[in-house]
């Protein structure tokens, strides 16, 4: 643990010195003091289940419904309709409906001709005691949470669009790794390149390091100082040094990350993006954008990001938009699109 907290101080130490636009924006504010916290006083191995997880960096399916409730629950549904159905009542409340939603919402989508892909035989790892892990195809070895059937998706919108197999792949903000734990196992020459700010950056790279261990992962500190970062598997490098990555890449993904960020942010990050030479960009974040900030309260945004916002910033690099996604794909106030430089 104390090479984590090492590694996370100084991660910290760059990002108090780096050039401001590579900072957190207003929205973070609050969420990287609970998260600093939680990462000291709980420690890595439980990472997916600290307090402040579920708010910043794992949603979870359902709405906190206990066991203890959901059978107070089912006890009182029974005492109204006696054909209640315990298996219903639970799977409506834990969340188990809205996963299985998703689940079958990726297969359905999935284009296996275009990129042929094993969705039922990898799920999400146990590595950091997951709250929610749902067992959707009989078996106890492979189980998915939501952070796992988001990314999932937004690569089922990708498979429809894609000429052949993608295998580099660039994340700003990716929380804990997850779009690398879906495509390294299933291609063994896959690149993933994870960039985002302490102390989210320290839990990815000790979950890649977890899942592949320390010869596939570059660390924020083991990159060069200086000059160009080149990468053979995958990466965890922080904010700043996203310029000195080398490109090409096959795909560009931000997932619910851009939303929480200022316009010039955004625009900053998509002209750095669009130099390194990205072919695909998918963007899975907010129809409304945020709520705006309140004076005297922490939080919130200066000025709300939206899904056309994204989609107009990578339009005026040359990117095409191939198609936008919601309902049925994705339910929610956000919406998937899908960009090709050609």
């Amino acid at each position: 643990m104390s090479q984590w907290l090492d590694e996370n101080e100084q991660l910290q130490g760059g990002l108090e010195t780096c050039e401001p636009i590579y900072r957190p924006t207003s929205f973070w504010a609050p969420g990287l003091r609970r998260l600093s916290a939680d990462l000291h006083t709980r420690g890595l191995e439980s990472f997916k289940s600290w307090p402040g997880a579920s708010t910043w960096f794992y949603p979870v399916y359902g709405s906190g419904f206990s066991s203890a409730t959901i059978r107070a629950t089912f006890d009182h549904a029974k005492s109204i309709n006696p054909k209640a159905r315990e298996n219903w009542v639970s799977s409506a409340l834990n969340g188990s409906l809205e996963a299985r939603r998703d689940f079958d919402a990726a297969r359905l989508a999935w284009d296996q001709d275009r990129w042929p892909f094993d969705i039922e035989g990898y799920g999400e790892s146990r590595v950091g005691q997951p709250p929610q892990r749902y067992r959707m195809t009989g078996t106890d070895e492979v189980g998915w949470g939501r952070p796992y059937l988001n990314y999932l998706l937004c690569l089922a919108a990708l498979s429809q669009q894609v000429e052949v197999e993608p295998t580099s792949f660039l994340e700003i903000g990716g929380g804990f790794g997850t779009l690398g734990e879906i495509v390294m196992p299933r291609n063994g020459a896959a690149r993933y390149v994870n960039v985002d700010f302490p102390p989210l950056l320290t839990v990815a790279a000790y979950y890649l390091v977890e899942l592949f261990g320390q010869d596939r992962v570059m660390l924020p500190t083991e990159a060069p100082e200086h000059g160009p970062i080149k990468v053979a598997g995958s990466a965890c490098l922080p904010s700043w040094r996203l310029p000195d990555v080398v490109g090409p890449f096959d795909v560009f993904m931000n997932s619910f990350s851009f939303q929480e960020m200022e316009p010039d942010v955004v625009d900053h990050y998509i002209n750095v993006v669009a130099a390194l030479g990205v072919r695909y960009a998918v963007s899975y974040n907010s129809v409304h954008g945020k709520p705006k900030k309140v004076e005297g309260h922490e939080g919130g945004v200066l000025d709300p990001m939206t899904s056309s916002r994204i989609i107009d910033m990578f339009e005026r690099r040359g990117y095409h938009l191939l198609r936008t996604y919601r309902d049925p794909l994705v339910v929610s106030a956000a919406e998937i699109a899908v960009l090709e430089r050609r």
